[in-house]
């Protein structure tokens, strides 16, 4: 999740030796040999769990949580416990879902750049068995220097009078590919693994934080250099870097190139935040608050190169009591509902993942935004909430009637540098019933491209 101050701003806007670094054992190691990805007992044991695991990897639209520790928040790798890690996997399991994303904290992993945390990567190993005991899957989150406003890079990056810039440096880019390495030996064949997600939000870290100037084409090399690293490493895996609207919804390209992440990887991992927006407050189950993920998951497919590029909603919902009046509030489980089916709409998408899964202890962690508290289906003490209870529902439409991808024969017209010219048109359409797709101005004589599409109709803003 990304800095809420940064949210509000965009509110108002519609080497060798290193690659050979080793992990392994219980301690942290320094040239060692890295343990071998392998399918354990308890590997074998997940493959008989839950009738719910298998139909969730059955199903054609994923359905997911991101996991916030209950009672150790991200510091979980620090402070192991397993009974209450397997509690909290059995809540989230209980409501029907398939998968989960996670956050590692680089810093607990590689507190040196050639120094990684075999013991972590053993607790991460384990971690996968307890989720595959509960028949989740499990996406990993690496580099993570921003999580909910908090910043979580290791401190051998941290120089003074700058930080270093690890998008661009080569020593620090010789580093990430050894941890993913690492990575993708110790858990890379554990069948619970989904892939690789590189970064949170991470231009939140280099803009609001560290002061960074990093340029689009040097996080545009980071992207693809790191997810080629992690295609080598965890092969047909679902690889990304997760980003909010930042990039999307911009004139220009801001932060990354659209076309690198609709093209680099497997799959464009979107983070709509369609609340806060301040629509909850009014109007939550108008056209703007149902269709923004679905918006922009359309979006994304108009910059692929390939016409059957997939997209995944890799984050979604942050509905905080706050960001709702007394007369929205009780509509929050059907804006829920709507939004989801909308998202389901859209052909070659990868599922549909919430933020997040249980609340964060304040007496744990002080002084975080008042909204970040109260995001999870479960309350801290793992009592459900409406919204925990609306996603269960909505899981359980879906096994009975699973959803199928709507015809959208047409298409809007966007300038190529200008994505949210369409916006109003997008949504106009929509709230008179027509499932509309994006149409690059580029693209828009390209009639291969629009017969793959399917879009035999075109609209100008």
């Amino acid at each position: 999740m990304a800095d809420v101050r940064r949210r509000s701003v965009l509110g108002g806007a519609v080497g060798a030796a290193l690659a050979g670094t080793a992990l392994t054992g219980t301690a942290l190691t320094g040239l060692a040999t890295p343990a071998a990805a392998d399918t354990t007992a308890s590997d074998a044991a997940a493959s008989g769990t839950a009738e719910a695991a298998s139909r969730g990897r059955r199903r054609a639209f994923r359905l997911g949580v991101n996991y916030t520790p209950s009672t150790r928040w991200f510091h979980m790798w620090q402070d192991w416990r397993e009974r209450d890690l397997r509690r909290d996997l059995d809540d989230i399991a209980k409501l029907g879902l398939d998968h989960i994303r996670m956050m590692l904290l680089w810093s607990d992993f590689q507190p040196e750049p050639n120094l990684i945390s075999g013991e972590k990567l053993d607790r991460l190993h384990e971690f996968l068995d307890y989720a595959g005991d509960a028949g989740l899957d499990v996406e990993i989150t690496v580099f993570n220097g921003h999580i909910s406003a908090r910043y979580w890079t290791p401190n051998w990056l941290q120089t003074t009078p700058q930080p270093v810039n690890w998008f661009a440096d080569p020593a620090a880019l010789e580093a990430q590919r050894a941890f993913l390495t690492a990575l993708g030996k110790r858990i890379g064949g554990h069948r619970r693994f989904l892939g690789f997600d590189l970064s949170n939000e991470p231009y939140y870290y280099w803009d609001s934080f560290a002061g960074l100037n990093v340029t689009v084409a040097q996080a545009d090399n980071w992207a693809k250099t790191l997810l080629a690293t992690a295609g080598e490493v965890a092969p047909g895996k679902w690889n990304t870097v997760g980003c909010d609207r930042a990039p999307w919804d911009t004139r220009g390209d801001k932060y990354f190139s659209r076309a690198t992440l609709a093209t680099a990887g497997a799959v464009t991992a979107i983070h709509p935040w369609t609340s806060f927006f301040g629509i909850l407050k009014t109007d939550p189950l108008g056209p703007f608050a149902t269709h923004n993920a679905e918006r922009l998951v359309q979006l994304a497919q108009a910059y692929a190169a390939d016409p059957a590029w997939p997209c995944w909603i890799q984050e979604d919902g942050a509905a905080p009591s706050i960001h709702f009046s007394d007369q929205t509030r009780p509509q929050l489980g059907e804006w829920i509902k709507r939004s989801v089916r909308n998202v389901a709409s859209c052909a070659h998408t990868h599922g549909f993942t919430w933020w997040c899964s249980h609340d964060v202890s304040p007496a744990l962690v002080p002084k975080l935004n008042p909204l970040e508290y109260d995001l999870g289906l479960y309350t801290n003490d793992r009592k459900l909430k409406p919204a925990g209870a609306a996603i269960r529902e909505i899981v359980a439409e879906f096994d009975r009637n699973p959803p199928q991808p709507a015809s959208r024969t047409t298409g809007i017209v966007i300038p190529d540098d200008d994505p949210q010219s369409g916006t109003d048109t997008f949504f106009a359409l929509a709230s008179a019933g027509t499932r509309a797709a994006f149409v690059l101005r580029s693209k828009a004589g390209d009639q291969a491209h629009l017969k793959a599409r399917g879009i035999t109709k075109l609209v100008n803003p």
